[in-house]
């Protein structure tokens, strides 16, 4: 077995380290944020906003001249995209966000002339979707943003679905 197998197949010193110190607990360092911190719709009756601004400006601050201490090199899986099923996508959209209830800016444009297009996988790659033009989709920024983070995410995400493998079949015809 070569040395580059090998060191695949064994997890670093420090990710052995810290599974061995897991206890399996739960850690959130959040904890002296007030409820107001995370959440708009929280109200402190205590501290105006401007001194909650203040006063996290200066947490912000001082977390970041430690921030340089504690980084650590982490390995991640990056997917490899084809570039051809990216292009397919492009080419299909005409230069505009596909989704049907896009109520944004779908033809807006970078100061270069280019389209602000983000071409995204309807169903994850580290889901299992695979990376090919019915499972893709043309998205401005917005709608990439609600597919991704909105409170009716799973809807339109079975809407973009529809419409990706839609507008596929139509480019075939």
């Amino acid at each position: 077995m070569t040395t580059k197998l090998l060191c695949t197949l064994i997890p670093p010193s420090e990710v052995l380290a810290a599974l061995d110190a897991d206890t399996g607990e739960l850690h959130d360092d959040t904890g002296d944020y007030r409820p107001s911190d995370l959440d708009p719709e929280a109200h402190d009756t205590e501290e105006s906003d401007e001194d909650a601004y203040r006063r996290l400006t200066q947490k912000a601050e001082a977390n970041a001249k430690r921030r340089g201490q504690l980084k650590r090199p982490t390995l991640a899986d990056r997917y490899v995209r084809d570039p051809s099923a990216r292009a397919a996508v492009i080419k299909r959209c005409k230069n505009r966000c596909e989704s049907p209830e896009c109520a944004g800016h779908p033809t807006e444009r970078t100061t270069a002339g280019l389209p602000i297009l983000q071409v995204d996988h309807v169903r994850d790659l580290a889901k299992g979707g695979p990376d090919v033009p019915w499972n893709m989709i043309a998205l401005c920024p917005n709608c990439h943003a609600l597919k991704t983070y909105g409170e009716n995410k799973e809807k339109l995400r079975r809407l973009l679905a529809t419409t990706a493998r839609c507008l596929h079949a139509e480019k075939l015809l």
